[in-house]
């Protein structure tokens, strides 16, 4: 009988993983964070009512010396997605956004979506997303 529970669990657990490593994911290459120190939070969103509010998954590590930083989304559904990175330089866990609102810590958006004029749209930082495989870029520079 415990044959029986353990062939259940294991044919579950293969059929899951196999599941797992079909869905589209995306690969996450930041470069340029100046200084090379503290920490990158990397927020997916899938929708254009949750951007910059409500991110369907985060990311977060050190930076690397050479200013860089990876990340992976994975098991993600076919669709649209954008992405915001967040450099907090001197890791306080805080965004300092500097005097009168910018000139402080780095962000950067999918799709080169540029913040001169005001946050962009979901529609200015999105991408497809409907295949293994995918890298995107950020540059902080």
């Amino acid at each position: 009988m415990n044959n029986k529970y353990f062939l259940i669990a294991a044919l579950s657990i293969f059929i899951a993983g196999n599941v797992h490593a079909e869905l589209p994911g995306v690969k996450l290459l930041v470069t340029g964070a100046d200084p090379a120190t503290g920490t990158i939070e990397a927020s997916l969103f899938n929708t254009a009512e949750s951007f910059l509010v409500e991110a369907l998954l985060q990311e977060s590590g050190e930076v690397s010396e050479d200013g860089s930083f990876e990340a992976e989304f994975v098991a993600l559904n076919e669709g649209e997605y954008a992405i915001v990175v967040v450099h907090d330089a001197n890791d306080n866990g805080v965004y300092d956004a500097g005097l009168f609102g910018f000139g402080g810590e780095a962000v950067g958006f999918s799709n080169d979506a540029s913040s001169w004029f005001g946050r962009p749209s979901f529609d200015d930082a999105r991408f497809v997303v409907d295949q293994a495989g995918q890298t995107i870029t950020i540059n902080l520079d």
